[in-house]
């Protein structure tokens, strides 16, 4: 009877387990970095929608001012833009240039997993211009 002589142990047990903890633990930071940017992401997108939305709202020709031959009311469209920035629950600034109107949304960004190192807010600003007819354009940052 043949047997195989007992091969010593190398001593390399749980050599592995070094390795899978620095593994496991890099894709937990992946993936509350993932999700941390995500919402970043997406509260930024909002911020500009809310922006955009009130913005064009406030460069909306005004139905009164265009009977007298003008195109629009600065008080009026700031109210306009300020009512949707109200009903969006945002917080913003409204800027009348002339017959441009700038929005600019600051919004809090609350995270599942806060951390150090991102932002607290962002911030969407979008631009329209009140023009006769149903042609513009818009533009954002």
């Amino acid at each position: 009877m043949n047997r195989m002589p007992n091969r010593e142990r190398v001593g390399d047990d749980g050599s592995v387990m070094p390795m899978a903890t620095i593994f496991v633990v890099f894709l937990m930071i992946g993936a509350w970095a993932l999700v941390s940017s995500s919402q970043q992401w997406t509260t930024r997108r909002d911020a500009y929608a809310t922006a955009a939305a009130a913005a064009r709202a406030a460069a909306q020709p005004d139905p009164i001012a265009l009977r007298g031959g003008g195109l629009f009311d600065p008080a009026a469209a700031t109210g306009r833009a300020e009512q949707v920035l109200t009903a969006a629950g945002y917080d913003g600034t409204v800027t009348v240039d002339g017959a441009a109107v700038t929005v600019t949304v600051t919004a809090r960004v609350t995270y599942a997993f806060p951390s150090p190192g991102f932002p607290s807010t962002v911030t969407g600003v979008a631009t329209a211009t009140a023009r006769r007819g149903v042609s513009g354009s818009e533009t954002g940052g």
